[in-house]
């Protein structure tokens, strides 16, 4: 069998203006397979790092941080018996489902995009998209989230690149060969020997601008656990994978001095005399209450 990303992609369309329409927010999570992955924020990695394996997308040139919530590629679903999601976090992108911002507007703004054909129970409740000539609130707070996620998915990507950089991602590869993946899955994971052997250097080269590139290495190795048990990040074809490095002693020589714009120096002050604290302490004067 083939594993592919998406089985049957949800269809998104332009969100046009329709006062008079209304829109409904699934309550079950049975078409994660047409979605394949979420985009994620920076502000959400850690916390769907302990739900949801995370991968980087190669595509066209380009490198975005995913979370892979397709359920073939999953240890253990993430959604419950009866379909709701069964875990403590949910990514932006699906709180923010039926919509995602999609293309760019005349004005250089993303546009909202609606899915179409996206599946919803009976029972959920119809929203209007405005209410008293405003934009529904419901509809505003998918809004509001779907721009932090557009900001927080441009810095993980940038951290992504830097990854790419330092040689540290390999591609996701499938060790059943009944069950291998298909050709257009373009995952991209941390290989956990590569990232031992980082240099010191290079390991402070990437923590030059922030330690953004070292916390996605880092929630990339720990979601590992999350993957189907087939598959696994490509092995290394150097044949060095048990040589370990030494701590590179140039760390803490010349060069590595002036590497980070701190003042380092020993506090040769008096410690603090818990005894002439006592004999100098003065009542508490209350105020009275």
């Amino acid at each position: 069998m083939t594993l592919s990303l998406v089985d049957r992609p949800l269809g998104f369309e332009a969100l046009r203006d329709r006062p008079g329409d209304v829109w409904r927010r699934s309550r079950r999570f049975t078409f994660l397979d047409r979605l394949g992955v979420v985009p994620l924020s920076d502000s959400e990695l850690l916390q769907t790092s302990l739900y949801l394996p995370l991968a980087v997308l190669e595509s066209a040139g380009t490198h975005e941080v995913v979370a892979v919530v397709h359920p073939a590629f999953l240890a253990r679903s993430p959604v419950r018996a009866d379909g709701r999601w069964g875990q403590a976090y949910m990514p932006i992108a699906l709180r923010c489902l039926p919509f995602r911002k999609g293309g760019r507007a005349a004005d250089g703004m993303a546009k909202l995009e609606i899915a179409a054909d996206l599946e919803v129970d009976d029972d959920s409740v119809a929203l209007p998209f405005t209410e008293n000539g405003r934009m529904q609130q419901d509809l505003a707070r998918a809004v509001s989230l779907l721009d932090r996620l557009e900001k927080g998915r441009a810095r993980l990507a940038s951290a992504a690149a830097s990854l790419v950089a330092a040689d540290l991602l390999v591609p996701l590869v499938s060790t059943d060969a009944e069950n291998v993946l298909a050709a257009d899955v373009k995952l991209l994971v941390v290989d956990p020997q590569r990232l031992w052997r980082l240099t010191s250097l290079r390991t402070m080269a990437l923590a030059a601008d922030s330690f953004l590139p070292l916390d996605l290495a880092t929630a990339f190795v720990f979601s590992n656990r999350l993957w189907a048990s087939n598959l696994v990040p490509a092995r290394s074809t150097t044949g060095d994978d048990t040589q370990t490095p030494a701590v590179d002693p140039t760390l803490f020589g010349q060069h590595a001095q002036a590497t980070f714009a701190i003042e380092l120096r020993i506090d040769d002050s008096s410690l603090f005399s818990f005894d002439t604290f006592v004999k100098d302490d003065k009542p508490f004067v209350g105020s009275g209450c």
